[in-house]
């Protein structure tokens, strides 16, 4: 049961959105391993965001804005206009927008049966 938001984000927002990054740079015909050291993971867990054992919780894929805004991100990695901390807030501002937009409300829901999606307004309170 993940009652606390940040857990929730942590645990399958943030996976579900650098999965997108990661299968972005591998269709950019970008190594693997080059792909782990630009996001400062393991070349392990590239393997599984490919492999779909990560990040798999959450479709993020339907989101047209969120998939531009991953498509954008990918290609500044790709070309070495972004890393770093500077990498890192860009995720970050994606695992909030993913969250204040209530796109995570089902997936909650499903894990605490306590939370109720249209009543429920911490997410959009907090990251607005």
């Amino acid at each position: 049961m993940v009652r606390n938001i940040f857990e929730l984000a942590y645990r399958y927002v943030e996976p579900s959105i650098k999965k997108l990054i990661v299968l972005k740079l591998v269709e950019k015909k970008i190594p693997p391993i080059i792909i782990a050291e630009k996001l400062s993971i393991s070349p392990s867990l590239v393997s599984r965001y490919v492999k779909g054992e990560r990040g798999r919780f959450l479709d993020l894929s339907k989101y047209p804005d969120l998939v531009l805004r991953v498509e954008e991100i990918s290609e500044k990695i790709a070309t070495g206009e972004l890393e770093g901390i500077s990498l890192q807030i860009e995720i970050n501002k994606l695992v909030l927008k993913t969250l204040s937009d209530k796109r995570v409300c089902g997936l909650h829901k499903m894990i605490d049966e306590t939370v109720n999606p249209v009543t429920c307004n911490i997410c959009p309170t907090l990251f607005r």
